[in-house]
């Protein structure tokens, strides 16, 4: 079960609460919804392998689906494009 917590930062100030702000708008999310992603991303451990690839593709795959990305699967391009 979740614990339920309210966190309140106080006197954060306008310019960092106007570009956070504009972030949620640009996710469509609410503020505390951003906030609470930007917490959530700060605060994820660090890939178990720093020599990993994937693992800065894979996060800004997750960036972009908070965004409202959406990513088909597109092997029926590459098989259009290697049968030409």
């Amino acid at each position: 079960m979740s614990e339920l917590l309210m966190l309140v930062i106080p006197d954060i100030d306008s310019a960092t609460l106007a570009l956070l702000r504009e972030r949620a708008r640009r996710h469509a999310q609410s503020v505390e919804s951003e906030a609470k992603a930007i917490l959530a991303e700060a605060l994820r451990p660090a890939s178990a392998d720093p020599a990993d690839p994937w693992a800065a593709v894979n996060a800004m795959r997750e960036e972009l689906a908070r965004c409202g990305r959406e990513f088909p699967d597109s092997t029926p391009l590459l098989r259009e494009d290697r049968d030409r």
